[in-house]
Parts: C-alpha cells; sequence; structure tokens
C-alpha cells in the first residue's frame, strides 16, 4: 500500500509543474489560437497581392467546344471555319435565271443538322488599365503590412493578459500563504486563551471568541485557496498547459521613465494602431488613385489559336489564328466623379482619425502616468501599515499575556494586521498592472526579446 501511495505522489510530482512568468509567456504565446489565427490572415493578405501580379501576368486557356445543330447561320458559319464552303452551300445548285434574285435557296436555308468541333488555346492580358492594377496592389501591400500589425498588436495585448493572470495567480498564492501564517498564529492565540481559561485568567468567552474567529480564517483560507485554483486554471486555459499547478515571483515590468514628453514621441513611434491608421491614410490616397483610373482608357489583348472542324482533329488545312488588340475609352459615366469624390472624404475621415489617435493616446499615457504614481505611492504607504500594524500586534499579545487587555482587543488588532497585509499584496499587483499598462501604451512587449 505504501508504494502504492509514493508512486502516486512521484507520479504528480513527474506531472505537476512550478512555472515562471517568462515560461507561461512563451507556451501562450506558441499556443495561442487567436495568433496563429492572425498569421492566417497575414498569409492570406500575401496571397493576394500576389493574384494582381497573375492578372497582369495574363490569363492562357485551353477549351474545346462541341455542338451540333441545324441553324443555317451557325451550319454555314462553321463550314466556313473548317474551310469547307462550296457553292452549293450558297445555293447555287438551285439557281437557274441569274435575273430572279428572290429565290431563296433549300441548300442555304435548310442545310442538314452538322456536327463541329473548335479546340483552341487563348491568351488574354490586360496592357493598361488606367494604373488601377498597380494601386490595387499598393493598397494589398498595405493591407498585408497591416495584419502583420495587428499580429503584433494583439501579442502585446496577449502579453499583457498573461501578465495579469499571472500575477493574479501570485497574488492568490500570496493571500493563501498570508492565511495559513495567519491560521498558525490564531491557533496559538486559542491554545494561549485555552491555558488562561484552565488557570482561571480568562472567561470562557475569551476562548469562544478567539475560536470563532479561527473558523473565520478557516473559511477564508478555503476561499483564498479556490481561488488560487481558479486563477491556475486561467493560466492553463492561456497556456494549453494542463500541468501547472504552482506559480513563482511577481512580474513587475521596469524600464527607465524619461520625461512624458518624450514617452509620448516613443508611443507614437512605437504603437502598432498609429502605424495601422498610417497604412489606412495611405490606402484611402490610393483609393482616390484608383477612382481617377476610370477616365484612362483601358487597352487590352486577346490572342488565339485553334482548329475547327466536324470532327476532332489537329489537320493544319483546319488551324486558325486571331491576335486582337482593343481598347476602350468611357466618354461619359457620372458615377466615375461621385466614386472620386467619396474617396476623397474617406481619405480625410482617416487623416481626422489619424489625428484622434494620437490626441487619445496623449490622454490615455497622461492617465496611466498619474495612475501609476498613485499606485506607487499607495504602496508605500501599505508597507508602512502593514509594518506599524505588526507592530501593534505583537504589543497586544503582550499587553494580553500580562491581561491588560480583552480577547476582543487582541483579535481587532489581529484582523487589523491581516486587512493591512491583504491590502498590502493588493497594492502590489495593481502596481505591477500600472507598470505593464503604461508599457502597453508605449507599444512595447511585455519582454524585449520577444519583438
Amino acid at each position: 500500500m505504501h508504494k502504492i501511495y509514493l508512486s502516486l505522489i512521484l507520479a504528480t510530482m513527474t506531472y505537476a509543474q512550478s512555472v515562471n512568468f517568462d515560461e507561461v509567456l512563451e507556451q501562450t504565446l506558441k499556443n495561442s489560437k487567436d495568433l496563429q489565427q492572425q498569421q492566417l490572415n497575414i498569409d492570406s493578405s500575401k496571397l493576394d497581392s500576389q493574384m494582381i501580379d497573375s492578372i497582369n501576368y495574363g490569363k492562357l486557356a485551353i477549351t474545346e467546344e462541341f455542338s451540333r445543330t441545324n441553324h443555317a447561320g451557325y451550319v454555314f458559319n462553321s463550314k466556313l471555319s473548317s474551310r469547307e464552303a462550296t457553292f452549293r452551300d450558297f445555293g447555287f445548285a438551285q439557281v437557274g435565271d441569274m435575273s430572279n434574285f428572290d429565290i431563296q435557296p433549300v441548300d442555304l436555308n435548310y442545310p442538314d443538322a452538322r456536327n463541329n468541333f473548335n479546340t483552341k488555346i487563348t491568351y488574354d492580358i490586360p496592357l493598361f488599365t488606367g494604373f488601377k492594377l498597380s494601386n490595387q496592389k499598393d493598397i494589398l501591400k498595405l493591407q498585408e503590412k497591416a495584419n502583420e500589425l495587428k499580429y503584433n498588436l494583439d501579442k502585446k495585448t496577449l502579453e499583457l493578459e498573461v501578465l495579469k493572470a499571472y500575477n493574479s495567480a501570485v497574488v492568490a498564492k500570496d493571500f493563501v500563504q498570508a492565511l495559513e501564517k495567519g491560521k498558525i498564529a490564531v491557533s496559538k492565540i486559542v491554545e494561549g486563551a485555552n491555558a488562561f481559561h484552565k488557570e482561571g485568567f480568562v472567561t470562557k468567552i475569551d476562548v469562544n471568541e478567539a475560536k470563532v474567529y479561527e473558523l473565520n480564517i478557516n473559511a477564508s483560507l478555503i476561499e483564498a485557496k479556490n481561488n488560487f485554483q481558479l486563477a491556475l486554471a486561467y493560466l492553463r486555459f492561456l497556456s494549453s498547459n494542463d500541468e501547472i499547478n504552482d506559480v513563482q515571483e511577481l512580474e513587475n515590468r521596469y524600464f527607465h521613465f524619461p520625461n512624458e514628453k518624450e514617452l509620448y514621441k516613443k508611443a507614437l513611434e512605437n504603437r502598432d494602431e498609429v502605424k495601422m491608421q498610417d497604412i489606412q491614410v495611405n490606402a484611402t490616397k490610393k483609393s482616390i488613385e484608383i477612382a481617377k483610373s476610370a477616365y484612362y482608357p483601358t487597352v487590352y489583348s486577346h490572342l488565339e489559336y485553334g482548329y475547327n472542324d466536324n470532327k476532332l482533329t489537329l489537320d493544319d488545312d483546319k488551324d486558325y489564328y486571331m491576335a486582337l488588340v482593343g481598347i476602350s475609352l468611357t466618354l461619359f459615366d457620372g458615377t466615375r466623379d461621385i466614386e472620386k469624390e467619396k474617396s476623397k472624404i474617406e481619405y480625410a475621415k482617416a487623416t481626422l482619425n489619424q489625428e484622434k489617435l494620437k490626441d487619445a493616446i496623449k490622454l490615455e499615457l497622461k492617465k496611466a502616468i498619474l495612475d501609476l504614481e498613485a499606485k506607487d505611492a499607495i504602496l508605500k504607504e501599505k508597507v508602512e501599515a502593514k509594518n506599524l500594524a505588526s507592530n501593534v500586534l505583537e504589543q497586544a499579545k503582550l499587553q494580553y499575556k500580562n491581561r491588560l487587555i480583552s480577547m476582543t482587543t487582541l483579535l481587532s488588532q489581529e484582523a487589523n494586521f491581516r486587512k493591512n497585509e491583504s491590502m498590502l499584496i493588493q497594492a502590489r499587483y495593481e502596481k505591477s498592472l500600472a507598470l505593464a499598462n503604461i508599457n502597453l501604451i508605449l507599444g512595447q512587449n511585455i519582454k524585449e526579446e520577444n519583438n
């Protein structure tokens, strides 16, 4: 039986994992379905731009057409196409008096049904589209870059989410450890109260007060352990690693803080949203050029080589070719002006959104800096408050031993210490998030090596 228990313990230790932030982040970025989907969007956009190149190269096709008809026009045309037409097909066999032009020749009007096979290879290519294709390709290249920026933005956002989740798990673990220490401390208080009660120094009320407080500590500990398991479950979900069962130290993203003006400049340089909006401005500007292409002529070419006969053949006597170059110029179309004006409006809107985004980033950065300053100041106060609460608690314990204060007062100081301890843990967590938030606003990765 002992061997079975030992095997179970070893198996648990083998598969369980205590991870740090870097490990969780690496696993999450590697296994993220959202990032994988965005990568597919990038691959798709690359194919879109390649499609324009394919259009410029033209289209080569081979075609086999079979028909059977007694339609006079089609039959006559198929005979001409296969170089088989005779004067009889024209109806000359019925011509008796050449002065009678009203004769309706039966051979011409009522031909026998005929099979026709048209085997051909064709090549169609646009020679000039009014710069429409070239501008369209530029837009698709911009879209490809936008998808890459979207990938980077999603990655940075996911990194922040991982940091929040990881630090949340660390904080939940800290709460568990703090309450476990509190449980030990309260157990000693209960033991002391029982000892004093046996000696007749305190009443049963003191003992019961201590036990009530101990039960509440136990309940809080159960809740804290559940919160820790919930935090670990979310980390397993993000990282796709079901073996995570513990976390290590709190992750803080420290970096140099120049003045606010320099931070704003850095944010504008790094933010993917700014770069994406720049792309939107350029794309709408290109759309104006595409609208202008409707005013240019289009030039195209069609090349064809094939065989035509009443049966499948590759006989040189039945072959033909055709080379065509066409030009088309629209003289009037009222929709062209409308499309051009709409494109100009979209360009103006994109430019306004660009300026609006820069203003929003400035405000976002200002609020984040103020929030970090507040969280940093709060953390310093909470550190001092916890230290003072710890000193007061130790003094209260000594005073209770000397029967100078009541059990109620002692437990009040114990509760005050636990409250300040919890507030300090929360303050550390909130400062870590404030640092990470500024990092995201500056357009930086959580870890530079992940750039």
